[in-house]
């Protein structure tokens, strides 16, 4: 049997490497041209993209389709598939394939990220170097069923490198037709800076429990002056461990943050339905179970799995009870 701290040699594969160079580059000159040639229009063409994408990444390939977290409206599906489309990572069943392979061995060396290598290695590295020998074997021995039988990622898959390359083309070019803008400054702008951008959003996903966690033994770090500039906790581990709660936030937050409210407006517009999350007495009836059987604690919570939204429900059938 592997041992977890056993390092597998990993190459640098150079033209990824050239790639990166290539694509870093460019945005740099593209923040430049931003900032002394491009008109406001842009900019604030750009910012919204990068917003739909990154909701697209965070509420969509994140917590509707790697987690299940809830389930979504075809249109909203449509939107959210489009905007992850934007960021030219690879389709998203893809996407969500190597993230539950993630979840699966999470701090192993089967762990495309694995976060014991480094906070380098699970941002960044692992994208230059190869993969693990056994890559392909694992990703087939993750459970993608429910996906698959989504006809929106099965027909995003089956055309990405068509639609891709499209939408990128309707992009980069809305700025020329519509403002004016000059063609180098919404190729270097709507095109390289914010592709390198969202790249930097995904990647900084996979190095979350670095980032914005604790150390699971400490209630405070004491390590580190990072306390000064990031808030750190324990909810990226909570996530770790019931990674089906939508109020689990990407950036080490919980119960807030500006994507878990758009979940929250797409729930009141109906657009979304089955939110998972649990409460604090879910938990402890869920530990109990778990001390007086002897179940995984993963197993027991499930049990206690409760929609919001008919909590919400409950609460005002209760209050409608109460007598005046």
């Amino acid at each position: 049997m592997e041992n977890n701290d056993t390092r597998i040699p990993r190459e640098i594969q150079w033209p990824i490497v050239l790639y990166y160079l290539y694509l870093h580059f460019s945005a740099l000159f593209g923040l430049h041209i931003m900032i002394t040639e491009a008109k406001w229009t842009t900019l604030f063409y750009t910012i919204c993209l990068v917003h739909i994408s990154v909701l697209s990444l965070t509420a969509g390939a994140h917590r509707l389709w790697a987690h299940a977290c809830f389930k979504a409206h075809a249109i909203l599906r449509v939107f959210l598939v489009l905007g992850q489309t934007l960021i030219c990572q690879g389709s998203l069943y893809d996407w969500v394939l190597e993230h539950r392979l993630h979840h699966k061995y999470f701090g192993t060396e089967k762990d495309p990220f694995n976060a014991n290598r480094g906070f380098l290695f699970a941002y960044l590295k692992n994208k230059m170097m190869t993969n693990h020998p056994d890559h392909e074997k694992l990703l087939k021995s993750v459970d993608v069923k429910d996906i698959e039988q989504d006809p929106i990622i099965v027909w995003q898959k089956r055309f990405y490198w068509l639609l891709n390359p499209l939408l990128m083309a309707v992009i980069v070019f809305i700025p020329t037709e519509l403002w004016n803008e000059s063609l180098i400054c919404s190729i270097l702008i709507v095109g390289f800076l914010r592709v390198t951008i969202l790249l930097h959003c995904s990647w900084i996903l996979n190095s979350a429990s670095i980032i914005w966690g604790l150390d699971p033994l400490n209630k405070y770090s004491i390590q580190t002056n990072l306390v000064f500039i990031v808030n750190k906790s324990l909810w990226p581990q909570y996530h770790y461990l019931l990674p089906w709660d939508y109020q689990s936030g990407e950036f080490g937050n919980y119960n807030k943050g500006c994507y878990t409210a758009h979940i929250r407006v797409w729930a009141a517009l109906r657009l979304i339905t089955d939110l998972r999350t649990i409460d604090t007495d879910g938990i402890r009836k869920a530990m109990v179970d778990a001390a007086s059987t002897g179940q995984d604690i993963k197993q027991c919570v499930e049990k206690y799995t409760l929609d919001p939204n008919l909590l919400k429900i409950k609460c005002e059938l209760d209050l409608e009870r109460i007598p005046y």
